[in-house]
């Protein structure tokens, strides 16, 4: 008939959306109606279905295996936190601070490098470095967030002197609150995807504020 709309894609995707029933209604027509599929064989909207609905099943059962992955390293991130943590309010000087940041961050975590730089302090340790003039760190960070950084190897030994460094690297840089001068913690990869600019600094803030009040501590 002349008045009657066309049917179109849309008029019985909207048919379909309004009437959710329609298929229970219709029972029948689930098995007659015939999809094409990857494999280039049709097969029915109820195979098309259970497909679908196996695929969905297996990304959700590899995100609860990612989730559970993460959950697990997040609890391993806590105990060393904690343990270092314990360890740090027992610091009474500077050679004890850097003792403890070299075993706790190099042994325990796994890093390659790591180097706290402070101005204004009278300290030249091996993980423990004092600076009168500007921080290595200062023209790598913007701001005051810690970040993860892919850095060149001049930059890593800017970082972590005393280690010689061929190629780039990564580093995961947290600057320190202090009331008084600057500093910055500073852990580092030689991997270049060690610390990826996506990864969290939850962690390292963290333990960057607890030394933070060692460091406060030591030099009153």
């Amino acid at each position: 008939m002349s008045g009657e709309l066309p049917v179109t894609d849309a008029l019985v995707i909207a048919y379909l959306r309004e009437h959710a029933d329609f298929f229970e209604r219709h029972e029948e027509l689930l098995g007659e109606l015939r999809l094409p599929h990857a494999s280039g064989a049709a097969v029915s909207l109820v195979e098309r279905q259970l497909a679908i609905l196996r695929e969905r099943n297996s990304v959700m059962r590899r995100r609860m295996t990612e989730l559970m992955h993460t959950a697990r390293n997040n609890d391993e991130l806590f105990r060393k936190t904690r343990a270092l943590t314990l360890e740090l309010l027992n610091v009474a000087s500077w050679h004890g601070l850097n003792e403890v940041i070299a075993t706790s961050v190099l042994t325990d975590f796994g890093a390659d490098f790591v180097c706290c730089h402070l101005s204004a302090v009278p300290a030249e340790l091996d993980h423990l470095r004092g600076h009168a003039g500007p921080l290595p760190h200062e023209r790598l960070l913007r701001g005051n967030l810690a970040a993860c950084l892919t850095l060149r190897a001049d930059e890593l030994e800017s970082l972590f002197p005393g280690n010689s460094v061929e190629r780039e690297g990564s580093a995961v840089v947290a600057p320190l609150s202090l009331t008084r001068g600057r500093g910055c913690l500073a852990i580092g990869s030689r991997d270049a995807a060690g610390f990826a600019p996506d990864m969290d600094t939850l962690f390292v803030t963290y333990i960057a504020e607890v030394i933070s009040r060692v460091v406060q501590r030591l030099a009153d």
